[in-house]
Parts: C-alpha cells; sequence; structure tokens
C-alpha cells in the first residue's frame, strides 16, 4: 500500500523526504522550514477560497465567445493588452493566478496571452510597481518595468511558437469529444434519476463515451 502510495504521489514522497532530510542535518531548520509551510497554508486557505469562486463565476457566466474574441488566438495586440492590463491589476500571490489562467486557457484564450497573464501578475502588478517605487525609487521601478514589459511579450510569442499547437489540437479534441458526448445525452431519456448508478444523465453520457 505505501509503495503504490508513493508511485501515485512522487512528489508529495519527494517533499517528504527532503522533510525526513533536513530534519536529520539541523532539527532547528526543519522547525523553521514546518513554521513556514504553516504560514503559506494558511495564507492559500484565505486566498484560494475567493480565487475558485471567481473561477466558477467566469465558467458561469462569460460565454466562450467573449473570450476567444478578448484573448483567443486572433485576438492580437489588443489581446496582449488586456492580458497585461489583467495580470498588473491583478493582487495577491502569484498561485491565484493559475486556476484563472486555466480557466481562460479552457474557453479559448491563447496560450501566449495566458503567458502574458501569469508573467505580468509575477512581475509588473500595480501594487508592486508602488512597494518597489517606495524602497527603490521611481527611476529604478519605471526603468525595471520599461525592461520588463518587451520581455513578457518576447516570452509570450516563444510560447506560442512552442506550444501553441500542441494547445490547439488539445481544443479541437477536448471540442469533438464534447459533441459526441452532446449526441449520447440526445438519446437518453433526460431524467435524471439515478436508476442507471450516476447523478445525471450528463454523467452517464460521459461514462458512456469513455
Amino acid at each position: 500500500m505505501i509503495k503504490n502510495w508513493v508511485k501515485n504521489n512522487k512528489l508529495n514522497s519527494i517533499v517528504i523526504l527532503a522533510y525526513v532530510a533536513t530534519g536529520f542535518y539541523s532539527f532547528d531548520v526543519l522547525q523553521k522550514a514546518i513554521s513556514n509551510t504553516l504560514m503559506y497554508l494558511v495564507e492559500m486557505i484565505e486566498i484560494l477560497p475567493a480565487v475558485f469562486i471567481l473561477t466558477g463565476l467566469i465558467n458561469a457566466w462569460v460565454p466562450p465567445k467573449m473570450i476567444i474574441k478578448n484573448f483567443g488566438d486572433n485576438s492580437g495586440f489588443r489581446g496582449k493588452l488586456i492580458s497585461m492590463i489583467i495580470g498588473s491589476l491583478s493582487a495577491g500571490p502569484i498561485y491565484a493566478a493559475f486556476p484563472l489562467a486555466q480557466s481562460l486557457l479552457e474557453k479559448g484564450a491563447s496560450i501566449g496571452n495566458i503567458i502574458i497573464i501569469i508573467s505580468s501578475w509575477a512581475v509588473i502588478k500595480i501594487p508592486m510597481l508602488i512597494v518597489e517605487t517606495r524602497f527603490l525609487g521611481l527611476s529604478f521601478a519605471l526603468t525595471r518595468y520599461i525592461l520588463t514589459i518587451p520581455g513578457i511579450i518576447l516570452l509570450s510569442i516563444i510560447s506560442e511558437r512552442i506550444l501553441g499547437n500542441d494547445y490547439a489540437n488539445l481544443k479541437i479534441e477536448k471540442n469533438i469529444n464534447s459533441d459526441k458526448i452532446d449526441l449520447i445525452i440526445e438519446v437518453l431519456p433526460g431524467l435524471n434519476c439515478g436508476t442507471c448508478g450516476y447523478n445525471s444523465c450528463s454523467e452517464y453520457a460521459k461514462a458512456i463515451f469513455k
């Protein structure tokens, strides 16, 4: 059982081994590491629920056509600008960007614009500019921002060239699968009675498709 758990949770296993090795090296360092871990866990518990709610609202309220128009492959300069504005106006740690980015990607956003959102969130947030100006001066902050923005655009273009085709194929496959599931749903009674062992006809259709 332990062997299977380790096989299915390789990253967690490596982290646990790292903590154990740290404990053998220095118990004080281990205590500090555990303290920092708990601090980050508390921070995540405070922030992520709001992020998940926002992601859920985007999935429910924002139609895919709007995402494709403003963030899709053919959104051009406007898509890049909107993506950079969203990332720079964000608040919270960078890991909060990933659920939002996944939601936009599944709705039809291009991989390049997702890279811009995440990168802008990480390095050119407006709150960061304020703090950076306070400690390092306005000229330093503005110079870094001016030099960073072209780098983000270049990174998005390179990422689009490398990953764009793979994600495009995934989107096509997902759309085809979704259409096939819809065809299965059409021939089911639509009662959602649970007799088949699933909570709804939609879940049963997905099971049939798999």
